[in-house]
């Protein structure tokens, strides 16, 4: 297990209803955004970001002309 790193400083967070209306808000953001999840030979996961990653844009866009494919359905159906 690596050495714990000390916690950046991080600007403070609004509290009550407004700080969860703020953290709801910001989690579907993140929810939303593309991302590229990618497994290594034991299973341990690996995010790759689709802005800075040309590979990770490459499986974006194959993903998307998959899921194109699929919703326009086959020819023979």
């Amino acid at each position: 297990m690596s050495p714990r790193l000390p916690r950046r400083p991080s600007a403070p967070r609004p509290r009550g209803v407004s700080g969860a209306v703020a953290g709801a808000l910001a989690r579907r953001r993140e929810a939303r955004t593309t991302r590229v999840v990618i497994r290594d030979r034991s299973g341990l996961p690996t995010v790759l970001d689709p802005e800075t990653d040309t590979a990770a844009k490459a499986l974006v866009e194959a993903s998307e002309q998959l899921i194109s494919a699929a919703q326009r359905g086959s020819p023979g159906r």
